[in-house]
């Protein structure tokens, strides 16, 4: 069965084929260029290069997977969450490739097609219950998932996202957007504790506002007291940070798995990628017998993939289908 996934949730323009649940392409194009000098995502430009960008990012795909579009038997698109604007571009472009084609459609929540992603290419099998985590620029979320269809959430952040405080933070640094990137760069695991610095956590809830402005607080205070704040500084500083950050997460879905009872966890989301993350994951996993399904890099970020095979998987094993007055919800 092939599978057209479709992801325009924020600033990637993203379609996959799928052949079940092998990828046969997946091809994005990222206006993430023109948000730059903004310091974060800009709604209406995002909004305009999915217009832009989506009829050639389809024929890239197509021509990728080697299929022409007569091939596709269903059509997934992402309907919630993300910006408005963005989000009705890639629905409506598949709600129209529905009508002409006569194939059907169904339409994906992408925060569960992120912790979906590790199952593309059958790296791991799809087998309830488990435990899904995400972690991106806009969500930092723990599921509960006993049904696919039906994830429950457990826990999240109670203000902003683990990525966001990443891109917060790098910005007052000087560091540009996106942050997350440049901060995995320059942490070393001997300065994680060179500065104390602490995330919220009530349960399974975490908080990531006050370590962000912890560390504006600790830069402002370092340079009114005639300190300069050297690129070796900043590294020590960083450092400790993403340490913190990093170890609340791996605290908190350890606390899951045991709350719950369920030693499987699937991972995904743009700060799924950090090194470090995927390295803490990967150990603690070993040590408490937890099996932390990590995607590949490529399936981290938001992409068609993720969205095509969630789409496949809702529709062969639940036979979901979505109505064409199924409306874009940005949360």
């Amino acid at each position: 069965m092939y599978t057209l996934g479709i992801e325009t949730s924020c600033d990637e323009t993203s379609i996959a084929v799928l052949k079940n649940l092998e990828v046969l392409s997946n091809v994005t194009i990222s206006s993430l260029k023109a948000h730059k000098k903004y310091g974060g995502v800009v709604p209406e430009i995002a909004t305009r290069a999915h217009l832009k960008n989506i009829d050639r990012v389809l024929k890239a795909a197509l021509e990728k997977a080697a299929l022409e579009l007569k091939d596709i038997d269903l059509i997934a698109a992402t309907h919630r969450p993300g910006l408005i604007g963005s989000l009705m571009v890639g629905l409506n472009f598949a709600k129209g490739l529905s009508l002409a084609l006569g194939r059907p459609f169904i339409g994906v929540n992408h925060l569960h097609g992120h912790f979906f992603s590790s199952f593309l290419n059958y790296q791991y099998k799809v087998k309830v219950p488990f435990l899904g985590l995400v972690v991106s620029g806009g969500h930092t979320n723990i599921y509960e998932v006993r049904d696919i269809d039906k994830p429950r959430l457990i826990g999240s952040t109670q203000d902003d996202a683990c990525g966001e405080a990443l891109d917060k933070v790098a910005k007052a640094y000087g560091l540009g957007y996106p942050g997350g990137p440049v901060i995995d760069k320059l942490f070393r695991p001997e300065y994680k504790n060179e500065f104390q610095f602490r995330c919220g956590k009530k349960g399974l809830d975490l908080s990531f506002s006050g370590i962000k402005t912890a560390l504006v607080y600790k830069k402002n205070e370092l340079e009114s007291g005639g300190k300069k704040l050297t690129n070796s500084l900043k590294r020590k500083i960083l450092s400790s940070f993403q340490f913190s950050l990093v170890e609340v997460i791996v605290k908190t879905i350890i606390e899951a798995c045991r709350r719950k009872s369920i030693n499987r966890v699937s991972c995904g989301g743009g700060v799924v990628a950090n090194s470090f993350l995927r390295q803490r994951l990967e150990e603690e996993g070993r040590k408490n017998k937890i099996s932390f399904m990590i995607p590949s890099l490529e399936y981290t970020q938001d992409n068609g993939a993720m969205v095509a095979g969630l789409g496949f998987y809702l529709y062969n094993k639940k036979r979901l289908v979505s109505k064409l007055s199924l409306a874009a919800e940005a949360s």
